[in-house]
C-alpha cells in the first residue's frame, strides 16, 4: 500500500515537472513574440517607450491568458476569449492615443500593410 501511494506521488511530482518545463517553453516563446511585434509596431507608430514598456506586459498578460483559456477543459473557451479581447482592447485604448490606436488595431487586423523596414 505505502509503495502505491509512493509511486503514485514521484507520478504526478514527475507530471507537475513536465507541465511546469513546458509552460516556460511557452512563456519564452510568448514572450519573444511580443517583443518584436512590440519594436515592430514603435518603429511604425511612434510611441515612446514607456507606452511600449505598458504594451509588452498587456499583450504577454493576454497571450497568456489566451493560453489558459485555450487549454482549460471546463471552460466556455469561446466566451472567455471574446471576454479577454474586449479587456485588451480597451487597454489598449488606454494605453496609446487616438490616432496610435487607430493605426496599431489597422495594422494588427491587416486593414493597412505593414511597409517593410528597408523600403522607402
Amino acid at each position: 500500500m505505502m509503495k502505491k501511494v509512493l509511486v503514485f506521488a514521484l507520478s504526478l511530482l514527475a507530471i507537475t515537472g513536465l507541465s511546469a518545463q513546458q509552460h516556460s517553453i511557452i512563456e519564452d516563446v510568448l514572450v519573444s513574440s511580443v517583443e518584436k511585434k512590440i519594436f515592430s509596431m514603435q518603429e511604425l507608430i511612434g510611441f515612446d517607450d514607456a507606452q511600449a514598456g505598458q504594451l509588452r506586459k498587456m499583450e504577454l498578460n493576454f497571450l497568456l491568458e489566451v493560453n489558459k483559456a485555450e487549454n482549460c477543459f471546463l471552460c466556455n473557451k469561446r466566451k472567455r476569449i471574446k471576454k479577454l479581447k474586449q479587456k485588451r482592447d480597451a487597454e489598449l485604448q488606454k494605453i496609446l492615443e487616438r490616432d496610435q490606436y487607430v493605426k496599431y488595431d489597422a495594422i494588427e487586423n491587416e486593414r493597412i500593410r505593414k511597409r517593410p523596414l528597408w523600403s522607402n
